[in-house]
């Protein structure tokens, strides 16, 4: 029990002096850039993004094809929107009874 005290105490304090040589670094960097507001925003940009969080499109299944590409990808999205809103519109979106393609994005 006395382990679990020392490593939660040390854990706050090992967050707290990131934080704080966080703040010195930055305020640092701001300090000696020309254009000190891109350099805060870039730094704030970095801060909140995610890393790992790509939100690029790794393949695309539209009717049992694969798409590997991001052009054909790309293609193949806007083509499915367009022809939802072409039909919907055409038709009315109530009395469309035609199956639409199928498709599926894999992140």
């Amino acid at each position: 029990m006395e382990h679990k005290l020392y490593y939660k105490q040390y854990c706050k304090i090992l967050s707290k002096v990131i934080k704080e040589a966080k703040k010195l670094f930055y305020k640092k960097i701001i300090t000696k850039s020309k254009n000190k507001m891109k350099t805060t925003w870039n730094i704030i940009h970095k801060e909140i993004s995610n890393p790992n969080n790509e939100n690029n499109i790794k393949l695309l299944k539209t009717n049992n094809h694969i798409v590997h590409n991001q052009v054909s990808t790309a293609n193949k999205i806007n083509n499915y929107f367009l022809n939802i809103a072409g039909s919907s519109s055409t038709k009315g979106i109530n009395n469309n009874k035609k199956r639409r393609k199928s498709i599926t994005i894999f992140i």
